[in-house]
Formats: structure tokens, C-alpha cells, sequence
């Protein structure tokens, strides 16, 4: 069982804040693993949505019943299946990691804080680009209310109650699946570069077949 540390400010600390401070050192070191992407976007597009199609995945599969953000992640991974498509990019599995299904309460924060970051980073790279023209995954819905949600969700949970524990335990262990799934994915190369089937892109397009049924974020964590 995973012991909490709470953080020692004078007043009372909430479990969402603890959860925050616990998971910090998982959450910056995928962080860095898209740092390549920060610097060359445009060469490693393909090599980013295929990241994220990975670790979405991997999550997915893994994920206990009950997570508010189902029916999203659900959206993004079709959509990340069809800007892949159209990179004919592949996505690259990582071995079945064993039985343990993660906290819905861990899912949701690992993707909906994904989902925001996404959203941060829609509006660097593509703050002059027409949104019929980005990758679909960057048109998805916003992800503001159901993070609202969660954090109230959170804020909720004593942190004295044995679920808390849990949600530590499973939000690190899905943030180091993440990171695996995203180790998989390989270094990007030069085809990994916007391709201008991309700026045909719209969500009336047909949807292919899924092109990974078994592929495996890093997922960002705003507060």
C-alpha cells in the first residue's frame, strides 16, 4: 500500500493537493519524454499523436469501470487512429504490463489533465493554423467542466480513506504505463512531419478502421 506524504503547510491540505504533490516526479518525467516534440513540432507531429495514441490506449485498457472521462477518451482515441491513418504512421504496443485495473478516479486525472494540456499546446503550435486544418486530435472537445469535476471529486476524498491511497498507487503506475507506451513509440523520424493530407482533416471525414485495437499520455496535470 502506497503510503501518502502530505505536504506541511499550516492549513488543512486537501487530497487533491496531495495527490499533485505525490505524483509530481512521475508526471515531470513524462513531461520530458516530449521535449523533442517542444522543439521540432512540425517534424514530430506524427511521432507525438502516435505517443499519445499509445498511452491514451494503454490507459484505456487498463482503466476500472466508472471514469467520467470514458466517452472522451473513447473520442480521442478514434480520432488519433484517424490522424494516424493518414500519416500511415504506426503505433508501436508495449508488452502487457499484467493484471491491475488503475482507479477511475486515477484514469480521470491522467487523462483530463492530459486533455488540458493538449489544449495548451494546441494554442502554441497551432495558433495560426485554421482548425479544419489541425491533426483531429487537437479538434476535440475542451476538457474544462469535466476537469471541474474531477477536482471536486477529489477534493471530496479524505485523504484518511483508504481509496486515497489507491488513486496515489494507481495515478503513478498509470503515469509510468504512459511512459512505456511513449518509450515504444522510438525516437520519430523525418516522415514523422505534418503531412498535407492532414489539412483535409474534418470530423465528417469517414473513419477508417482502427489501425491499433492493442496500442497502448504523457498525460499533463494542471491544477
Amino acid at each position: 500500500m502506497t503510503k501518502i506524504h502530505r505536504p506541511a503547510p499550516s492549513h488543512a491540505v486537501s487530497f487533491r493537493q496531495i495527490l499533485r504533490h505525490e505524483t509530481a516526479a512521475a508526471h515531470e518525467a513524462g513531461e520530458a519524454q516530449f521535449s523533442q516534440f517542444f522543439a521540432a513540432p512540425a517534424q514530430k507531429l506524427g511521432w507525438f499523436l502516435a505517443a499519445q495514441a499509445a498511452g491514451l490506449g494503454v490507459l484505456a485498457r487498463h482503466a476500472a469501470p466508472g471514469a467520467i472521462c470514458a466517452g472522451l477518451l473513447s473520442d480521442f482515441l478514434d480520432r488519433l487512429d484517424r490522424d494516424l491513418a493518414r500519416l500511415g504512421r504506426p503505433v508501436h504496443p508495449i508488452p502487457d504490463p499484467g493484471p491491475g485495473l488503475l482507479d477511475p478516479l486515477a484514469v480521470d486525472y491522467l487523462v483530463l489533465g492530459s486533455r488540458l494540456g493538449t489544449q495548451v499546446i494546441d494554442r502554441k503550435v497551432f495558433a495560426e493554423t485554421p482548425a479544419e486544418a489541425k491533426p483531429l486530435y487537437f479538434q476535440a472537445p475542451a476538457a474544462g467542466a469535466l476537469w471541474k469535476r474531477h477536482c471536486a471529486t477529489l477534493d471530496a476524498l479524505s485523504p484518511a480513506d483508504p481509496r486515497a491511497a489507491r488513486v496515489v498507487a494507481d495515478a503513478i503506475r498509470g503515469f509510468h504505463l504512459f511512459a512505456q507506451a511513449v518509450k515504444a513509440q522510438g525516437a520519430g523520424t523525418p516522415p514523422d512531419a505534418l503531412a498535407p493530407a492532414l489539412a483535409s482533416n474534418s470530423i465528417d471525414h469517414p473513419r477508417p478502421g482502427r489501425i491499433a485495437t492493442d496500442t497502448d499520455l504523457t498525460p499533463k496535470e494542471p491544477t
